[in-house]
C-alpha cells in the first residue's frame, strides 16, 4: 500500500518521485520529483502508480537517502533559528492541502503571503522545494545539512464447593479455578513462550513458581520461598482450562467491514496516537538475581485513536518520565513480526501491521516533554498536544488485567507484602505478558464493535491514512538518550559494559586506545536494555553504527546479541498456531 512520504524510482526516464498527498478515496496524488529545480508538483492516479510498481516500471525505495534527521544538542542555536523562521512560512502554506500541490492555487498563496509578510518569492519557492525534497519535515529546512539514510463465559465457583466430580479415595479435595488461577494460567503461558517444552513441564514450573509460599526479607528486599501448598490445581484442570479457552475464543483474523459499513469514528489510521502509562501491580525480580525484588514496571501504551488497535508498548522499572515513555513510541516504529520473534511469538505482518509514526501525539500533561516534543516534530514531523489521562476507561485495560492488576501511576513502586504474581516474573517475562495483551486486544472484537485490527485495516482502505514510516533503527536512535562512552583497549564501555562495533574494528579503535590512551564518543541508548546502542558519527549527524556486547578483552568484530534484531528476513509461521496460542491466553 502506497503512503505519503514514499520514494517511487523509475528508470525510464530515470527519476525519483515523492508522493506529497493522497486523497481519502486513494483515487489521486500528487507527486514531486526531487531532482527538480521548479516548486512544481505533478497529479497523478494512485492506480497508476499501483500499475507502475506491479509490472516493474517503478521500484519502491526501503530507505529515505533525502531525509534530514539530526540529533538536537548538536545544532548550533544559528541552524535552529533559521530552521524555525523557514518552518514558520512553509507550515501555514502547506496548511492549505491539496491548494499547495495546484499551480494557479499555489501561485496565489504565496502571493498573498509574501504581500503581508514582506518575504521574496523566490525565498518561499527555496523554502518549498527542500520541504518536499527532503522528507516533509521541519529538519527538511536546516541549512548545510548532510544526507543520512536514514504491528463462553465461565461457571462462578462458591466458596467452600468444589466444583466438578469427586476425587478418587485418599486424594486432596482439589481447588476450584477462578479467574485468579487463570490469570495465573495465562501469565505461566507467556513466561514459556519460546522454549520448547512439553504441557506437563510447563504445569509443573507453573507450580513452582507461583504456587509457593513467598515472603519478602524486609532488611535485604529478599524472596523467601516455601514448597508449593496443597492448594495447587492439577495437572487435569490446568489442561481442561487451557483446551477450553482454545475452543470457545479462538483468535481468528476478522472479516474486513464491507465497503458500505458505517463507521463513526472520526479520522482516519494514524492522524493521531494516544500515550497512556499505568503502573502494573506485580513486584519483578531482577533478571539475573531471580530473589531480589526490583520493583512494580510501568508500562506505556501508544494506541491509534481512530481505531484502538495498540501500536507500540514499553515497559520500564524507572520512574515515570518523558524520556521512558518515548521508547513506546520508538517501539511503534518496530517490525512486529521481528519483535515478536524475540518475545518468543511467531506472527505474520498482517497480525499487528502497525510500524508507524502519526501525525499527532496526545501526550498526559504529567508526562507532556519540556521542549514540548521538539524532537519528534523536528525530525519526524509529529506534533504533540496534551490531554486528559483517564486510565480507568483505556480500551485495552481488559486485555491487560486478565493478565495482571493495574494500579494508579502514582502507587509505590515496592509492596511490604507479596501476593499473586509478585516476586517470580523478571522485566523481559512481564514484556512478553504485555505484548500477548496487545496482540489478544487487536484481534478480539468485542460483542458490538469491530476489532481494532478489523477497524485499522478498513480506515486504511476507505479513508486513507496519514501513517509515516521510518526505518526502525532510526527512530531509535533518534529517540534513545545520549550518553558519554569511553573508547578503551578493550571495548567502548558504558556503565561498565563493553561494546564493538564493524566501524571500531575497522579503524582499530581497540589497539589505537591501548597506544595512545582512551577517550570519549557518543553513544544512544536505553540503560535498562543494554544489548545494544548506537554509536552516533559527531561529523556527519546522524550517521549511527550498531554496537553489540562483547566480553572484556575479546573485542573483535561484534557479536550479536540473542536479543538483538535478526536480519534474516521475517519470521515464518501460520495464522492458524498463533491464533491457538493467543487463544490459550484469552479466557
Amino acid at each position: 500500500m502506497l503512503l505519503r512520504n514514499d520514494l517511487l524510482q523509475y528508470d525510464a526516464p530515470r527519476r525519483i518521485l515523492r508522493i506529497l498527498w493522497i486523497d481519502a478515496a486513494r483515487h489521486g496524488a500528487y507527486v514531486f520529483d526531487v531532482a527538480a529545480r521548479a516548486c512544481e508538483a505533478a497529479h497523478i492516479r494512485v492506480a497508476t502508480l499501483e500499475a507502475d510498481l506491479a509490472e516493474g516500471r517503478a521500484v519502491r525505495l526501503a530507505e529515505d537517502p533525502f531525509l534530514v534527521t539530526v540529533n538536537q544538542d548538536a545544532l548550533p542555536p544559528r541552524h535552529i533559528e533559521l530552521r524555525e523562521r523557514a518552518w514558520q512560512i512553509v507550515q501555514e502554506l502547506t496548511a492549505s492541502e491539496p491548494g499547495i500541490y495546484q499551480s494557479r492555487r499555489r501561485g496565489q498563496l504565496i502571493a498573498d503571503y509574501t504581500a503581508q509578510h514582506g518575504i521574496s518569492h523566490p525565498t518561499v519557492y527555496r523554502y518549498l522545494r527542500r520541504y518536499w525534497q527532503r522528507g516533509q519535515t521541519p529538519n527538511a529546512l536546516l541549512p548545510d545539512y548532510g544526507n543520512s539514510g536514514a504491528r463462553g463465559k465461565t461457571r462462578a465457583s462458591t466458596a467452600g464447593i468444589k466444583r466438578g466430580r469427586p476425587r478418587k479415595e485418599g486424594a486432596p479435595p482439589g481447588v476450584n479455578v477462578d479467574e485468579a488461577m487463570r490469570r495465573i494460567f495465562r501469565v505461566a503461558m507467556s513466561c514459556c513462550a519460546g522454549i520448547r517444552q512439553s504441557r506437563r513441564a510447563t504445569y509443573e514450573a507453573m507450580v513452582r513458581d507461583f504456587f509457593s509460599q513467598r515472603s519478602v526479607d524486609g532488611a535485604t528486599r529478599r524472596v523467601v520461598r516455601t514448597p508449593p501448598s496443597d492448594g495447587a490445581p492439577s495437572f487435569g484442570q490446568f489442561g481442561y482450562w487451557l483446551e477450553r479457552c482454545d475452543v470457545l475464543r479462538r483468535a481468528e483474523r476478522p472479516l474486513p467491514l464491507a465497503p458500505h459499513a458505517v463507521i463513526a469514528h472520526p479520522g482516519k489510521p494514524g492522524a493521531a496516537f494516544r500515550l497512556d502509562a499505568v503502573r502494573a501491580d506485580v513486584q519483578l525480580v531482577a533478571t539475573t538475581e531471580r530473589d531480589r525484588l526490583v520493583g512494580r514496571p510501568v508500562l506505556y501504551v501508544v494506541s491509534d485513536v481512530f481505531s484502538g488497535m495498540i501500536a507500540g508498548v514499553y515497559a520500564s522499572l524507572e520512574p515515570p518520565s518523558w524520556q521512558q515513555a518515548v521508547m513506546a513510541l520508538a517501539n511503534c516504529a518496530a517490525d512486529k513480526p521481528r519483535y515478536c520473534q524475540r518475545l518468543g511469538r511467531a506472527i505474520t505482518v498482517q497480525d499487528w501491521p502497525s510500524r508507524h509514526l502519526p501525525e499527532l501525539l496526545v501526550v498526559p500533561r504529567a508526562l507532556r516533554p519540556a521542549d514540548g516534543g521538539g524532537a519528534l516534530r523536528n525530525n519526524f514531523g509529529v506534533r504533540c498536544i496534551s490531554g486528559t489521562a483517564d486510565s480507568q476507561t483505556l480500551p485495552w485495560r481488559e486485555a491487560l488485567e486478565r493478565r495482571c492488576a493495574l494500579l494508579p501511576l502514582e502507587a509505590d513502586q515496592l509492596a511490604p507484602q507479596l501476593g499473586g504474581l509478585d516476586g517470580v516474573l523478571d522485566i523481559g517475562q512481564f514484556t512478553r505478558l504485555v505484548a500477548d495483551a496487545a496482540l489478544e486486544h487487536n484481534l478480539l472484537a468485542g460483542a458490538e464493535t469491530p476489532a481494532p485490527l478489523q477497524l485499522w485495516d478498513w480506515g486504511v482502505q476507505q479513508r486513507g491514512t496519514a501513517l509515516k514510516q521510518y526505518r526502525e533503527e532510526l527512530v531509535h536512535c533518534l529517540l534513545l538518550p545520549v550518553h558519554d562512552a569511553t573508547v578503551t583497549a578493550h571495548g567502548i564501555c558504558l556503565n561498565g559494559t563493553y561494546y564493538s562495533c564493524t566501524r571500531a574494528v575497522e579503524e582499530r579503535w581497540f589497539e589505537r586506545a591501548r597506544q595512545r590512551g582512551h577517550w570519549t564518543v557518543k553513544v544512544a541508548g536505553d540503560l535498562t536494555h543494554v544489548d545494544v546502542v548506537y554509536l552516533l558519527d559527531a561529523a556527519r549527524p546522524l550517521q549511527f553504527h550498531q554496537c553489540h556486547i562483547v566480553e572484556r578483552g575479546t573485542t573483535g568484530y561484534p557479536v550479536q546479541s540473542p536479543e538483538a534484531p535478526r536480519r534474516t528476513g521475517q519470521p515464518s509461521g501460520q495464522y492458524s498456531s498463533f491464533g491457538r496460542v493467543v487463544a490459550s491466553l484469552a479466557n
